[in-house]
Formats: C-alpha cells, structure tokens, sequence
C-alpha cells in the first residue's frame, strides 16, 4: 500500500491501521496498535513502546491517496457484501475482544486481510525478480534520513519516528550523507 512506501511506519504499525485512525480533517495519522502473530494467531496488539503510540503528520499526496482508497473500499462495501462477508477474519484487538478484519486500512476489497506475512511475500518476489534485497524497514529508513537532510528539528524527527531518545534518532538519521559533504564543502568555499 502507498501509506508503507512513504511514511516512517514500522510495517506492524502500518498493517495494524484502522480507517479510524486516519483524521483527513487534520491530515494526520494516529499510531495505536501493531499487528503480530503470537502463537499463530493474527492479533493487534499495543506498541512496543509509549513513544511508538503517536500522530503522524501527512502531506496533501498521501492524504488524496488516502481518500481515493476510503472511497473504493465504501464502494466495495456494496459491491462485494457477500465476498466480504464471507472473507472477513475476526481476530483479537488491543482490548481482548475481536474485531473485524473489514475495519482494516490494509484489508483488500473483497474482503481479505493482508497481514504482516503479506510483505514477505511481496519482498521474496522483489529479491528473486529483480535482484534486489528489499526489506520494508528501509523505507523507514530512508524517510527518517530524508527529512532530517531537510533539516527537521531533532525532536520532531525523534517525535514522528517515534523514537523514545534522541540519541537513537542522531544514531540511525542524522548521519553523514554525501548531500550534507557537499553542503559542507559548498559553504567552507564560502568562508
């Protein structure tokens, strides 16, 4: 999905999301839950950690995505009732109780759930098609250093990333980059 490829999700995170979570009034995105397997069984569990649960801030792109996706899925809602019905998983929420895999962002439209094996999946293919070893945490990665190249502050970077410390932010973000060589390099002609 289009939210995994350009947001600092952790993949457990993204495939936890509910449409609930989702504020387009405010374009953001709030952070409650993960998805896990425990003992075989799909659960949406709490976050690994108190600074994980947090709201995540989207640009306009991501949010008309978002919206176009909302808009199929109601539509499918109809067009698929019986698929969906058939095809939804009921599976443990946060609270102990179960719920509908039908309230899932990362449900497709005729009902079935994408878990977080579904990326395995997908990143075997990408290695055995194209060569190339893909791992979903390095979209994360890539985003955390893209905006701190654009200079966001530490706290909010340490803040979105949902990092409980700086220094973890400074350690996997703020490292040396070829643009931030040649920025110095730039302004040390300028001296």
């Amino acid at each position: 999905m289009f939210v995994r490829q350009v947001l600092r999700f952790a993949y457990k995170e993204c495939y936890g999301l509910k449409w609930t979570d989702i504020d387009f009034d405010n374009g953001c995105i709030n952070i409650e839950r993960q998805m896990q397997y425990q003992d075989g069984i799909i659960k949406l569990v709490r976050l690994k950690t108190r600074n994980a649960k947090r709201k995540i801030y989207i640009n306009d792109i991501l949010k008309q995505h978002l919206i176009k996706v909302r808009q199929k899925n109601l539509e499918s809602e109809e067009k698929y009732k019986l698929q969906r019905r058939q095809n939804q998983t009921m599976i443990c929420n946060t609270n102990g109780l179960p719920v509908s895999s039908l309230v899932l962002v990362n449900t497709l439209s005729n009902g079935k759930i994408q878990t977080v094996n579904s990326m395995k999946y997908h990143s075997k293919t990408i290695k055995e098609k194209l060569g190339i070893d893909f791992k979903y945490h390095y979209l994360r990665h890539t985003y955390g250093t893209r905006l701190a190249e654009l200079n966001t502050p530490t706290h909010i970077l340490c803040n979105q990333m949902g990092h409980g410390s700086p220094i973890v932010t400074q350690k996997y973000y703020l490292a040396i980059s070829k643009q931030g060589i040649d920025i110095i390099k730039e302004k040390a002609n300028e001296l």
